[in-house]
């Protein structure tokens, strides 16, 4: 199973069609041709779907599902045809951060006393078998919150994709440790020198 699709399958399970079409859409987007055009047209649906609803017009509950089944064959879609695929260690070095990159956005980030408002975190990065949580700011710096005591720290910031293919690079500035963010929202990362997906990010 690919990770993409199988992203697009939990939201669809959960309950949350819209996350479903937003991650189909930010992904096919870089891809385009005619999956990426079914993507547009059913977020068009799921909108009057959601107008409808909203003025009182009915909640079409048959409706609802045939988007959902919609998107659902457009995952299989995305799987069939092959669309998904890892980045290479070629292209994962050629990501790397330099020094001068580095030391600019280091300038940015808050001294460890600064606590940030939880109203301006735009997005969660879960990280397969952490315990700690790590969210994203407005301002594009990441804090780890401590789930038994609620206490944040600054440990990393985002910074800008040098490859069209991937929507940002997530960088730890206290392990120096970098990963790339898909369209997807997927997260990859290195295990024994080979790319590998080490966990997702949800926005808000």
């Amino acid at each position: 199973m690919g990770h993409v699709s199988e992203k697009i399958r939990t939201h669809v399970g959960e309950g949350e069609l819209s996350d479903a079409i937003d991650t189909l859409n930010n992904y096919l987007k870089t891809i385009g041709g005619d999956l990426y055009n079914q993507a547009i047209h059913l977020k068009g649906r799921l909108k009057e779907y959601q107008r409808n609803r909203d003025l009182g017009l009915g909640n079409n509950s048959e409706e609802k599902s045939r988007i959902s089944m919609a998107v659902l064959n457009l995952a299989s879609e995305i799987e069939q045809q092959k669309v998904e695929r890892t980045p290479s260690v070629t292209e994962f070095e050629s990501q790397r951060p330099n020094q001068h990159q580095i030391n600019s956005y280091k300038q940015q980030v808050p001294t460890q006393s600064v606590q940030p408002n939880p109203y301006h975190y735009v997005a969660q990065c879960m990280f397969t078998m952490d315990t700690m949580t790590y969210y994203l700011t407005q301002n594009g710096h990441i804090y780890m919150v401590n789930p038994y005591n609620n206490q944040s720290m600054p440990v990393g910031m985002k910074m800008p994709s040098q490859n069209p293919s991937y929507a940002w690079t997530l960088y730890f500035t206290t392990t120096n440790i970098y990963y790339l963010v898909d369209h997807a929202g997927i997260i990859w990362g290195q295990n024994y020198g080979m790319p590998a997906q080490f966990g997702t990010v949800k926005y808000f």
